[in-house]
């Protein structure tokens, strides 16, 4: 007889089904590898359990097992990273959102069908109260920080009683794993690219350390760190037109931007100035943002794997929930070259 579609069916008329116990019928449907069914029982039951159109009564599981196969995610959301002052007359929509919610979303979604997640729980981002995060609903939480705005939430998830993994920061609390992309490596991609090609006077465009961010803290400082190990010296930090248009007159013929936002406005100002880009000044900005190639007529860019880094923070929490101990994982960028670098231009003198 086919029950499906009339009334809720028991694991009990399962068990009569198909001949074995109700304890039976729970060992096979949990799916738990460390419970020993003989291959045929396991594969009746399961018929069986399809045919009566069996559903498992998750809530009544979880309050056996105290676990809820869900992970939390936390998105706080991104705004754009350089100030109104500085992008005007360039076009910005809202690129850095689309690309960076999306990519993370992206990589969320990849990486719970690879690794079977039950689910994913999002919570809406805003001043949320951390206590609201950790009502049971969830398993472990994953938090995706804004590093523009700083880690409040974060450090409101002090000794949490569920394993968090923080995405996109350095400056997690103890006992809270974080994943993040290599600022500092790609900052170093950027400038070695700009060596290969000739360029030995190369400026920062950006606020740097001392914008207070982290991540453009760690773009700077890794500026700095390639440039010394190619024996060249470094420039203090520019973050405004007339000081870029002087750094050029002064010998300047390469700009490394702490974004792609950063590289627009500066190719605002050099464009305005009557400067070509690449022909008088090559231009990296950093980030990869849905139109960098439009900027600059095709912008040469450090990738930050935004949807690479999400799926890699679904793992660490998996990890932590399987008892290992909270990690630093970070990931390598890449250099997208398009049409604003070239090599040095040669003045004959």
């Amino acid at each position: 007889m086919d029950y499906a579609g009339t009334v809720k069916v028991r694991i009990k008329e399962v068990a009569i089904a198909a001949g074995v116990s109700t304890a039976t019928v729970s060992k096979v449907l949990s799916g738990r590898a460390d419970y020993q069914v003989h291959a045929e029982t396991a594969e009746r039951v399961r018929r069986v359990a399809y045919e009566l159109g069996y559903v498992p009564d998750v809530a009544a599981r979880n309050l056996r097992t105290r676990q809820t196969g869900q992970l939390g995610v936390v998105l706080e959301a991104v705004g754009p990273s350089e100030p109104d002052s500085l992008l005007t007359g360039v076009a910005v929509s809202d690129a850095v959102r689309r690309t960076f919610d999306g990519a993370i979303m992206a990589g969320l979604s990849e990486a719970a069908r690879e690794l079977e997640v039950p689910a994913l729980v999002v919570y809406p981002s805003g001043q949320l109260d951390a206590r609201t995060l950790l009502d049971g609903r969830v398993d472990g939480l994953l938090v995706s920080c804004d590093p523009l705005r700083g880690h409040g939430l974060l450090h409101g998830l002090r000794s949490p009683p569920v394993p968090v993994v923080a995405l996109w920061t350095q400056r997690a609390p103890e006992g809270i794993g974080m994943v993040d992309v290599n600022h500092a490596q790609g900052a170093g991609i950027a400038v070695h690219h700009l060596v290969e090609l000739g360029h030995t006077r190369i400026a920062f465009y950006g606020g740097g350390v001392r914008s207070g961010v982290e991540h453009f803290a760690r773009r700077e400082q890794g500026y700095r760190s390639a440039l010394e190990e190619a024996g060249l010296l470094p420039q203090s930090a520019i973050h405004d037109g007339p000081r870029l248009l002087q750094a050029v007159q002064g010998g300047v013929t390469a700009v490394f931007a702490e974004t792609d936002l950063g590289a627009a406005a500066a190719f605002h100002a050099l464009d305005s100035a009557g400067l070509s880009v690449p022909a008088d000044v090559s231009l990296v900005g950093f980030d990869d943002i849905q139109g960098a190639e439009y900027i600059a007529g095709g912008l040469t860019t450090v990738y930050q794997p935004a949807a690479e880094m999400a799926a890699a923070g679904v793992r660490a929490l998996l990890a932590r929930l399987d008892g290992e101990a909270p990690q630093t994982a970070l990931l390598r960028p890449r250099l997208i070259r398009r049409r604003s670098t070239a090599p040095v231009r040669v003045v004959s003198g």
